[in-house]
């Protein structure tokens, strides 16, 4: 399991592993792809109201503002944490029709720019004009790597070149 952190400044919470075992701990940055994140640890002092984590939080990822208190005690929170962690799904993502994937597929390999609508980490709609890097799927999560690196799930588009998100694929 992958937990990802965020302390006021440049704090470190320990060193991976020293905490818990089998659990990997990484300083929380947005160049972290959140298919690769299981669940995030904020201490208090940082910033409230974060884009990514409000992206996370859209994504279905459990985010958990603590105080600070004391290793010994931190080892046990997270402990309990992750046992909680253990009854709820990953994720709350909400397949897309097979057609409408295959608008992403062709626009990677044609490498020509899509006009994209999304919803951003406040549920609003945005609209952007860009090439398609990349699909990846991850623990049943579709995703798509946008010219500047950002990774959208595919979910939280609205629209391809007007083309809208369909039903779920069925079977």
């Amino acid at each position: 399991m992958r937990f990802y952190y965020r302390t006021p400044g440049d704090e470190q919470v320990g060193e991976p592993g020293s905490l818990t075992e089998n659990i990997e701990w990484h300083p929380l940055t947005e160049k972290i792809p959140p298919f690769d994140i299981d669940a995030v640890i904020v201490f208090s002092g940082s910033a409230k109201n974060d884009k990514y984590e409000k992206t996370l939080l859209r994504y279905g990822r459990p985010v958990l503002r603590v105080g600070w208190i004391a290793v010994p005690d931190l080892a046990a929170v997270v402990e309990e944490y992750r046992t909680h962690l253990g009854k709820w799904t990953r994720t709350n993502y909400q397949p897309i029709d097979c057609n409408f994937y295959d608008n992403f597929e062709a626009a990677i390999v044609q490498r020509r720019y899509v006009e994209l609508e999304y919803l951003d980490a406040n549920g609003e709609p945005v609209m952007k004009t860009t090439l398609l890097r990349d699909l990846k799927t991850h623990l049943s999560e579709e995703f798509v790597q946008l010219a500047s690196g950002e990774w959208l799930r595919l979910d939280q588009i609205v629209s391809v070149d007007g083309l809208e998100a369909g039903a779920s694929c069925r079977f």
